[in-house]
């Protein structure tokens, strides 16, 4: 069971969620201005390796370039890749996975009824983990928008597959124990319900905190 906590921009925040105790730490790398929390790769190896051995980074390419995200993984080193973007099909993970062995690949899918299960079934031989989460709008890749979205979809992908499952999607401190409840997922995830309001990539360690707290309760209820 594990917590995954984005999105990092400064090191400072990025040690202080490390303390209080997330297994994964997520940075996203790209061109600045895609989303507002995206870094350039030097500032996002820098993060990472500051919150070793306490957590393991997390590296979420936007990109739909199979070459380009191999590339980013090559500087920033991540523990763990996180591939987003819709284009990339699993023949394209699977060669992706292989490529930046060992380490870890991450594939978000978007929770979308009739549509949830089909991709899961495709993906879920080419890749280590598997994170559902909320359609982004208007956006070419999964998540980063602050919306929950069918967990009854989530519990069904849970009950299907032998990928561990990280849930995603408008997770806070106030609903973590009844998303984990209902879905059972290996971990849950952060983004934008920990970050400061009206400051995205600024973390509020208070919030960060109370997430941990309340992940944790909703994990020792299911064990």
């Amino acid at each position: 069971m594990i917590v995954q906590i984005y999105s990092m921009t400064s090191v400072a925040d990025a040690v202080a969620t490390a303390n209080a105790g997330a297994d994964l730490i997520g940075v996203v790398v790209g061109e600045t201005g895609l989303v507002p929390e995206a870094i350039e790769g030097r500032m996002a190896r820098e993060i990472l390796a500051a919150i070793r051995p306490r957590a393991r980074g997390v590296a979420l390419s936007l990109s739909d370039d199979r070459d380009e995200i191999c590339g980013m993984v090559d500087q920033v080193e991540p523990d763990v890749l996180h591939i987003a973007a819709r284009e990339i099909d699993p023949e394209d993970c699977a060669w992706i996975r292989t490529r930046v062995a060992p380490v870890r690949l991450l594939r978000a899918i978007a929770v979308r009824a009739g549509e949830t299960l089909t991709e899961v079934r495709a993906h879920q031989d080419c890749v280590d983990y598997l994170m559902l989460d909320s359609g982004a709008k208007g956006l070419p890749f999964s998540g980063v928008g602050g919306e929950t979205h069918d967990w009854t979809i989530c519990r069904s992908v849970v009950d299907l597959t032998h990928a561990p499952v990280i849930l995603a999607g408008g997770l806070s401190a106030e609903n973590v124990e009844q998303a984990i409840a209902a879905v059972k997922p290996w971990g849950v995830d952060s983004f934008t319900h920990t970050d400061i309001p009206g400051q995205r990539g600024k973390k509020d360690l208070a919030r960060v905190r109370a997430f941990i707290a309340a992940a944790l309760r909703g994990f020792a209820a299911i064990l």
